[in-house]
């Protein structure tokens, strides 16, 4: 058996346009006749190799070919151009509960919906009592299902769509089921199998993505424009989804911003390494443009570090260039872990009463957080200047991603979790 499970070569597919249904009876009619379509691109030239084993993240805007993808390799629909090999069993969550009957009860949905998959009624019978276990609905499994909660509904679904042993598991935003109970348990469930399944996700929520998968794909207008590391697959599309509520706004963003010399020298009587700070180019930036940051300096005792341990100073400054005033603005920074999850972070709405004002031009900003104790491993800063006077429902004007990293240090210590919370009392009583 190959160790490539699924490779596809320069696949397009092409969907037809019409303006109005009769006329996709004029070309059926009348095929050598005028072209009445517009040919869309759902995909486009998309290469891709998944190795057997590995759990690869598919993600990207709304309407990039991400679903369409997982429907080519499920085979559900054929690539217009190009070909596509898939090594193994496959079984899809593209649509969870597509095939049950509501007037059904659960356990007939569940025989109804495995035989569709391709199950024979032994291999049920042998899966039946696992399925009812996971999906934990009670008595309601002899109920009919249109009288079902919601909840209830997708985990009978799920449970019934994962019995299926597959070689190949292909997912599209159906973790997010049930209760968060129920959603740790999918969690879990995927992540056991993970170590011998070959697994192809799809999912907006980047937490999920970032804990899972090996390897992060973005698409973006049918095209695979990044393939690589989890981290930054996800600050790529986070930039790709700013840069669309910014639209106009990133279409005028002067990303090759120069400090004018005169600007320089005056900035350089205050901070006299300046010309040592971390640039911040164009693909790092992301947001509405209104102020853009162009360098960053983040230091621990006046110094460029590597490794921080709890407790230490950390000091942020950044100078960024507003092209108008801002009557309310906020500075931020967020701390992520080696996969992308965000671990901590504040802005200065919880530390200021009222928002400072941000005049046009060149300013230096400098902030200072103490590093708190989280478990020992590598971690990437994210800074942001955002509009506004709430420390979430704000205008973010500009991030600027994974821009610096470093390694937490906990010597002498185990860190429980992400971070430690000290248990306060302890009290034991015998009898």
């Amino acid at each position: 058996m190959s160790n490539t499970a699924i490779t596809l070569t320069k696949v397009d597919k092409i969907f037809c346009l019409y303006r109005r249904n009769v006329h996709r009876v004029f070309e059926t009619l009348f095929p050598f006749g005028k072209q009445y379509h517009t040919p869309f691109y759902a995909l486009r030239e998309v290469d891709l190799e998944v190795q057997r084993g590995e759990t690869v993240g598919l993600i990207g805007r709304n309407g990039s070919g991400k679903s369409t993808m997982l429907q080519v390799i499920c085979g559900i629909l054929q690539p217009t151009e190009g070909s596509v090999i898939v090594d193994g069993r496959v079984s899809a969550l593209l649509e969870l509960g597509a095939g049950f009957n509501p007037d059904f009860n659960g356990r007939e949905n569940i025989y109804l919906s495995t035989s569709i998959m391709g199950m024979s009624r032994e291999e049920t019978d042998a899966k039946f009592s696992s399925i009812i276990d996971f999906a934990d609905i009670g008595e309601f499994i002899d109920q009919p299902v249109k009288t079902y909660s919601s909840g209830m509904f997708v985990r009978l679904a799920f449970a019934t769509a994962i019995s299926v042993e597959p070689d190949l598991l292909i997912v599209d935003e159906a973790l997010a089921v049930g209760d968060i109970f129920f959603q740790q348990k999918c969690m879990d469930y995927m992540k056991k199998m993970m170590a011998e399944k070959t697994i192809v996700l799809v999912s907006h929520d980047m937490q999920a993505v970032s804990s899972l998968c090996d390897r992060i794909i973005v698409m973006e207008g049918g095209r695979k424009i990044f393939d690589g590391k989890t981290d930054e697959g996800i600050a790529l599309y986070t930039r790709l989804v700013h840069d669309e509520l910014f639209e106009d706004a990133t279409k005028t963003m002067d990303s090759d911003k120069k400090v004018p010399e005169e600007i320089q020298g005056a900035i350089l009587e205050v901070e006299q390494d300046l010309l040592e700070w971390i640039p911040v180019d164009s693909s790092s930036r992301g947001g509405g443009g209104a102020v853009d940051i162009l360098k960053v300096s983040i230091t621990k005792d006046g110094e460029i570090f590597k490794t921080v341990e709890q407790g230490e100073k950390v000091t942020v400054r950044m100078l960024v260039c507003a092209a108008r005033a801002l009557e309310q603005v906020i500075f931020g920074y967020t701390v992520k872990d080696r996969v992308g999850l965000a671990v901590f972070g504040e802005n200065s709405v919880a530390t200021v009463e009222t928002p400072p004002q941000l005049p046009a031009g060149f300013s230096i900003v400098k902030f200072e957080f103490e590093w708190p104790e989280v478990i020992s491993q590598e971690y990437t800063v994210t800074l942001g200047v955002g509009e506004g006077d709430h420390p979430v429902d704000h205008t973010i004007q500009c991030w600027a991603h994974n821009i610096f990293s470093c390694t937490a240090l906990t010597p002498g210590k185990y860190v429980h979790g992400i971070f430690n919370n000290e248990i306060r009392s302890l009290i034991l009583t015998n009898f």
